[in-house]
C-alpha cells in the first residue's frame, strides 16, 4: 500500500511540473536574446561583422522591415573581438545592423570612432542562417530595400543591388569576378565561403581603411562613416564616385600591402585562414596607371596646341606622328580648362587616339590645363596625367 501511495504521489508531482506550475521557473526561448517577441517561430541567426572584425560588445540590432517602416525585433552584442554574434529571430525580411569599433587591418589598430554596417536577410522560418555583415552589404542595403518595396523578390533585389555596388566601385577596381552574394563574403576563408569572393570583400575593406586613414591627415574630421555614407548615396542614386573620393581610393590601392594585412589579421583571427588579397591588388593596379609620357607643344602652322601620350616621342619631335594609334579595349577621357581644378572644362571628350590637337582660337589667351586618363571597357578609370600650357 505504501509503494502504491508513493507511486501515485510521484505521478502527481510529475504532472504538475509538466503543466508549467508557477512554483518554479524554467529557461524559455520567449523573446530570444533580445527579450522581444513570443519566441513561437524563432530560429537562430548567427554571423560576423567585419570592417575589420568588430570588437566585443559592439551592438547588434535586428529590424523587421515592412514596406517603408522598420522596427527593432531583436538585439544582442558581438561576443568577442572577432565580430561574431548570435540571436534568435522570427522569420521575414530583416535588416541586421552592427554598430561599434573595429580592427583596422591596414594599421593593426582599433578605430577611434564607431561605424554602423548593415545587411539585408530574408529569414526562413525554423531554419538557421549564418551571414556576414560587411562594407559591401551596407552599400547594397538601401537599394535592395527600395527594389523590394517596388515589387522585386529578395533574390532579385539583392542580386541587382550587389551588381550596382560593383558597377559603382568598378571605377576603381574594374570588373573583379565574384560568385556569391555579399552576405556570404567573409574576410577569412570560413566553411561555406568562396576564397576568391572573400578576397574581394577583404580588398574593399582594406581599400576603404587605407583611403580614410590617408585623407584624415588633411581632413581630421573625415571618417569611415563619411566615406560609407558618400558611397551609399552613389549606389542608391546610381551616381559616379566623385573625383575627390575616386582619387583617394585609387591612390589607396597603391599603398596596400597584402602581406602586412594578412599578418595583422592573423594576429586577431587566430587559427583562421585569411583571404589572400594579393591577386586582387595585382588585378586592379594595372588599370590605374596614368597615360605615360604626356607632352605638349605648339603646332605653329595650324596655330594649335597638340598633346601626345602613351608614346615614346614627345610632341615637339616630328617622329611622334609615326606613333599615333587608335586604341582598342579602352578609351581616353580628355579635359581642358582655364581653371586648375577643372571645374568648368572648355573641352571634355571621350577619345580613341593617343594624340589630340586643338586650335588656340577655341581656347582664348592665358594659362590652360590639360589632363587625360584611360577608361577601360569594364569601367575602371586610371589616375589623371596632367600638364599646363600657355596660349599667347
Amino acid at each position: 500500500m505504501k509503494n502504491t501511495t508513493k507511486l501515485a504521489l510521484f505521478i502527481l508531482i510529475a504532472l504538475l511540473l509538466s503543466c508549467g506550475g508557477e512554483s518554479f521557473s524554467v529557461s524559455s526561448n520567449d523573446g530570444g536574446i533580445s527579450g522581444t517577441g513570443n519566441g513561437g517561430s524563432k530560429s537562430s541567426l548567427t554571423g560576423s561583422a567585419y570592417k575589420g572584425p568588430f570588437i566585443q560588445d559592439s551592438e547588434v540590432d535586428v529590424l523587421k522591415i515592412e514596406g517603408d517602416t522598420s522596427s527593432v525585433v531583436a538585439s544582442s552584442q558581438v561576443r568577442a573581438n572577432l565580430g561574431d554574434f548570435s540571436l534568435e529571430v522570427e522569420p521575414g525580411l530583416l535588416s541586421v545592423a552592427t554598430t561599434g569599433r573595429y580592427y583596422d587591418e591596414t594599421e593593426a589598430t582599433y578605430s577611434n570612432d564607431d561605424v554602423t554596417l548593415k545587411a539585408l536577410v530574408n529569414k526562413d522560418p525554423e531554419q538557421q542562417a549564418n551571414i556576414f555583415v560587411n562594407a559591401l552589404t551596407l552599400l547594397s542595403h538601401d537599394y535592395a530595400v527600395e527594389l523590394i518595396n517596388l515589387g522585386s523578390s529578395y533574390e532579385q533585389a539583392t542580386l541587382e543591388a550587389d551588381s550596382r555596388v560593383k558597377n559603382v566601385l568598378a571605377a576603381v577596381t574594374g570588373d573583379i569576378p565574384t560568385s556569391q552574394p555579399f552576405i556570404n563574403m567573409s574576410i577569412s576563408n570560413r566553411a561555406g565561403t568562396t576564397p576568391e569572393d572573400n578576397a574581394y570583400a577583404l580588398y574593399i575593406s582594406s581599400l576603404f581603411s587605407e583611403a580614410v586613414n590617408e585623407r584624415r591627415i588633411e581632413e581630421p574630421h573625415y571618417s569611415m562613416n563619411t566615406l560609407l555614407s558618400t558611397l551609399r548615396a552613389d549606389v542608391l542614386n546610381n551616381d559616379a564616385i566623385d573625383e575627390i573620393t575616386l582619387l583617394s581610393l585609387q591612390e589607396a590601392n597603391g599603398r596596400l600591402d597584402a602581406a602586412s594585412i594578412q599578418q595583422n589579421l592573423e594576429a586577431v583571427l587566430i587559427g583562421e585562414t585569411i583571404a589572400d588579397i594579393g591577386d586582387v591588388i595585382e588585378a586592379v593596379s594595372p588599370g590605374l596607371v596614368t597615360p605615360s609620357n604626356l607632352s605638349t607643344s605648339v603646332e605653329p602652322t595650324a596655330g594649335a596646341q597638340q598633346f601626345c601620350f602613351d608614346m615614346e616621342a614627345v610632341c615637339s619631335n616630328p617622329e611622334h606622328k609615326a606613333e599615333i594609334v587608335t586604341v582598342s579595349g579602352f578609351s581616353y577621357e580628355l579635359q581642358i580648362d582655364d581653371n586648375a581644378d577643372f571645374s568648368s572644362p572648355i573641352a571634355d571628350l571621350d577619345w580613341q587616339r593617343n594624340f589630340f590637337s586643338i586650335e588656340h582660337t577655341s581656347l582664348g589667351s592665358g594659362t590652360h590645363y590639360f589632363r587625360v586618363r584611360k577608361r577601360q571597357a569594364d569601367g575602371q578609370l586610371s589616375l589623371w596625367a596632367q600638364t599646363d600650357f600657355v596660349v599667347p
